[in-house]
C-alpha cells in the first residue's frame, strides 16, 4: 500500500520535473510552472489520502501522524537535555538542580505522546514505568498515570465491532449493555452488562484498529529506539521490546487471555484469598472477552480500603504470597499486576475473609524449570546471607555479577545500613538511584545476560513492590518471597523420609532468620543500655556498618 502511494507521488513529481525542464527558462521557474508543481503534488497527496481512507480507513495517514508525533517528541527531548545541560558537568550543583526538572518535562511529553498515539505506545509506556530500578523517579511517577488515563473510544466503534464479530449489536446480545466504559486499558475498554440469563458481566472490547496498526506501530517504536541508541549509546532498550514482540502480540488474542486466566485460577486454587473471574466463553472471541463482574476496589485505593476496615499488612502478605507462588512454584507469572489489575473485596461467601481479585491476564511469562529452581535457591541464599550460594546460583542463571543481580531483584541495597526495617529509608532510595546512574552499564549488562523470560518477572516484582511501597511497606517482602522459594524447592512426595527432610529445611530456615533478628535485638539493646548509663562508646563506626538483608 505504502509503495503504491509513494510510486504515485514519484510519478507525478517526475512528470512535473519533465515539464519544468521543457518550459522553464535558465533564470527562473515561471509562476505557472510552480503552480502546476504545487497542484500536482497536492493532488497526488490528496489522492493517496483518499485512497487510504477508502481502503484502510486512513490507517496509513494516521500511522504517519503517530510516527511524526513520536519523532518530534524524541527530537525535542534530546534537544532539551543537550541545550539545558550545555556547559554543565555531572556532580555540579547546578546540574543536579536542573536535571529533575528536565526529567519531568520530558516525561510529560512522553505521557502526552503515548496518550495521543494510544495502543502499543501506552503498553510500552507502562513497561518503561515498571523499570523503576533504571528509569529516573520523575519518569516513573509520570508514566504510571498510563495505568488509569487511557483513552476511550466512541460507542459507534464498539457497536460496529460487535456486529462484525457476533453479527448483532450489544443491545441484542445482552439483556442490558451500558455503552459508557467503566475502565479503559492500553488495548481495550471495559463495559458493564447483564446477560440474557441475568448474570452481571464485564465486557472487554478491543480497540477496533488495534490489530491492523500493531505491526506498523511496533516497527515505528523499534526505529525510534535505534535512533535514540545512535544518539545516546548507553540508553538502548530496543532489545527488550524486540525480545517481547511475541508476548505482546499474544495480548491481542482475548481467547488466549481467557485461557491464561483459567490456568491462573487453577494454579492458585489452594489460596482461598485469591479469586479470578470466570470467563463466559459463549460471549468471548479474539477481540471481545466477557467475564463475571466483580464488585471491589483497586488495591491502591487506600481510602476505600480504610472504609472497608481492611488491614494493609494482610493484603500485602497475600499479594506477595500469591505472586511468590507463581514465580517460584508454578512458573506461570502474571506480568502486569498494576493496581488497576488487582482488586480487593470481601469474600461473598465469608464476609470476614479478604480476597484479592486478579484481572487482565493477557501478559504472562512461563519460566523454565531450571531457571525457576536456580531463582528459588538464589532468593533463599539472599535472605540467609550466603554469598557463596548467591554467586553459584547467579552464575547458573548466566549472571556473573550476583550483587547487582540481587539488588535488581530486591530493589533495595543488598547491604542495609543500621537497623533492619521493612521500609526503605530515604538514604536507601538515594543509594539505589545513585547506583542506577553510576553503574548503568553494569545494570544493563546484568539485564542482558539473565534469561530473557526473567524480564517480565522483574516487571511483576517491581509492580507489586510499588503497591507495597504505597501502602507504607508494612511487610518484609524478601522474607515472604524466600519462604515461597523454599516451599517450591521442597518436594511434595508424601513419605516419612521426605517429610523429615522438608521439616528440617523449613526449621533450619526459620531458625537462621530468628537468629539474625535476635542478634540485631541484642546489639541494639546493648547499645541503648550503654547510652543510659553514660558508658556509650563511639558508635560512628557502627552507624556505617553494613548489615546484609
Amino acid at each position: 500500500m505504502a509503495r503504491r502511494i509513494w510510486s504515485t507521488v514519484n510519478l507525478s513529481t517526475q512528470r512535473c520535473y519533465s515539464s519544468l525542464k521543457s518550459t522553464a527558462t535558465p533564470r527562473a521557474v515561471t509562476p505557472s510552472v510552480a503552480r502546476a508543481i504545487a497542484l500536482s503534488l497536492a493532488g497526488s497527496i490528496a489522492g493517496a489520502g483518499a485512497y487510504d481512507g477508502a481502503i484502510n480507513e486512513f490507517e496509513n495517514v494516521q500511522g504517519a501522524q503517530r510516527f511524526l508525533r513520536s519523532f518530534w517528541i524524541g527530537l525535542s527531548i534530546s534537544v532539551d537535555y543537550a541545550w539545558s545541560l550545555k556547559g554543565l558537568e555531572e556532580g555540579d550543583g547546578q546540574y543536579e538542580a536542573i536535571l529533575p526538572e528536565i526529567h519531568r518535562r520530558s516525561a510529560k511529553k512522553l505521557l502526552n505522546g503515548c496518550l495521543a498515539n494510544g495502543g502499543l505506545y501506552i503498553k510500552i509506556g507502562q513497561g518503561v514505568a515498571a523499570l523503576n530500578h533504571i528509569i529516573p523517579k520523575e519518569y516513573v511517577d509520570t508514566l504510571r498515570q498510563l495505568e488509569d488515563r487511557c483513552l476511550t473510544r466512541q460507542p459507534d466503534e464498539v457497536r460496529s465491532l460487535f456486529i462484525k464479530d457476533f453479527g448483532a449489536p450489544p443491545e441484542e446480545i445482552f439483556a442490558n449493555f451500558q455503552y459508557e466504559a467503566i475502565a479503559a486499558a492500553s488495548l481495550a475498554q471495559v463495559f458493564r452488562a447483564v446477560t440474557k440469563s441475568g448474570e452481571k458481566v464485564a465486557v472487554k472490547v478491543q480497540y477496533a484498529d488495534l490489530q491492523k496498526r500493531f505491526d506498523g506501530d511496533l516497527r515505528t517504536i523499534m526505529f525510534l529506539q535505534r535512533l535514540v541508541a545512535m544518539m545516546h549509546k548507553n540508553y538502548n532498550f530496543g532489545w527488550i521490546i524486540d525480545d517481547l514482540q511475541g508476548t505482546l502480540r499474544e495480548e491481542l488474542d482475548f481467547v488466549h487471555e481467557g485461557q491464561n486466566s483459567e490456568r491462573c485460577a487453577k494454579d492458585l486454587e489452594r489460596f482461598d484469598f485469591v479469586y479470578v473471574p470466570k470467563v463466559m466463553w459463549s460471549l468471548t472471541n479474539k477481540r471481545i472477552l466477557t467475564t463475571e463482574f466483580i464488585d471491589g476496589c483497586k488495591i491502591s485505593d487506600r481510602q476505600s480500603l480504610k472504609a472497608m476496615q481492611i488491614d494493609l499488612t494482610e493484603i500485602d502478605r497475600q499479594l506477595f504470597t500469591a505472586f511468590g507462588q507463581q514465580i517460584f512454584s508454578t512458573g506461570f507469572v502474571h506480568a502486569d499486576p498494576h493496581p488497576g489489575n488487582v482488586f480487593v473485596r470481601r469474600d461473598p461467601s465469608r464476609p470476614k475473609r479478604i480476597q484479592l481479585v486478579l484481572l487482565d491476564h493477557g501478559l504472562y511469562e512461563q519460566l523454565a524449570p531450571d531457571v525457576r529452581e536456580n531463582l528459588c535457591r538464589f532468593w533463599e541464599s539472599i535472605v540467609l546471607r550466603d554469598h557463596a550460594a548467591m554467586e553459584l546460583h547467579s552464575k547458573a542463571l548466566n549472571v556473573s555479577d550476583y550483587r547487582t543481580f540481587a539488588e535488581i531483584l530486591l530493589q533495595r541495597p543488598l547491604e542495609l545500613k543500621g537497623k533492619i526495617s521493612t521500609r526503605l529509608t530515604e538514604q536507601d532510595l538515594a543509594y539505589m538511584s545513585k547506583q542506577a546512574k553510576k553503574h548503568f552499564d553494569r545494570i544493563m549488562n546484568t539485564l542482558r545476560s539473565m534469561p530473557r523470560n526473567l524480564i517480565l518477572v522483574l516487571r511483576n516484582l517491581n509492580t507489586i513492590r510499588y503497591i507495597a511501597r504505597d501502602h507504607g511497606d508494612p511487610v518484609d517482602r524478601p522474607r515472604i518471597l524466600a519462604r515461597c522459594a523454599l516451599a517450591a524447592l521442597c518436594p511434595t512426595r508424601r513419605d516419612v523420609r521426605n517429610f523429615l527432610w522438608v521439616t528440617f529445611r523449613k526449621l533450619r530456615f526459620e531458625f537462621l532468620l530468628w537468629r539474625q533478628s535476635f542478634h540485631y535485638w541484642i546489639v541494639s539493646n546493648y547499645l541503648k543500655l550503654l547510652t543510659r548509663i553514660g558508658r556509650s562508646p563511639d558508635t560512628s563506626h557502627l552507624m556505617n556498618m553494613h548489615i546484609d538483608v
